[in-house]
């Protein structure tokens, strides 16, 4: 994982797709933090988390820094708590949902098919729920 990321990374498109979102993103606004928490999500489920973090980590620092060595800390929480919470969104946010999944469809008797789309009915409301309640104490 850590080779595809650097890779990918060497792509430039991770550093074109921050320049583009930055000016978006500055963490001393609840709309920059919005902005972040919704690039954090997206990414941490197509990427997953981890690559997610990796890629994001230093570029979210370094902006906080310009603003205020205060704020640094804040950024690497607000990454933390939403990549994090991004995995309960869809089966694909977390490998432990995909093996919770598959388990859950193995288990005798239980005749509990655990769809895509059953998950997600849970997954969006509960990860947009969780996720504003964190980022307010965060802020």
């Amino acid at each position: 994982m850590f080779m595809t990321i650097e890779g990918f990374n060497k792509t430039g498109f991770p550093s074109c797709l921050w320049e583009f979102v930055e000016p978006f993103a500055k963490i001393n606004h609840a709309s920059g933090i919005a902005v972040l928490a919704v690039l954090i999500v997206i990414l941490s489920n197509v990427v997953s988390n981890v690559p997610t973090v990796l890629l994001l980590g230093a570029r979210m620092a370094a902006s906080a820094a310009c603003i205020s060595p205060d704020y640094v800390r804040k950024s690497w929480l607000i990454l933390a708590w939403v990549s994090t919470v991004a995995g309960n969104l869809s089966l694909l946010g977390s490998a432990a949902n995909m093996i919770v999944c598959e388990q859950a469809s193995r288990a005798p008797n239980l005749g509990y098919n655990l769809s895509f789309w059953s998950h997600l009915k849970f997954g969006v409301p509960s990860t947009v729920i969780v996720t504003a309640i964190g980022l307010t104490i965060i802020r």
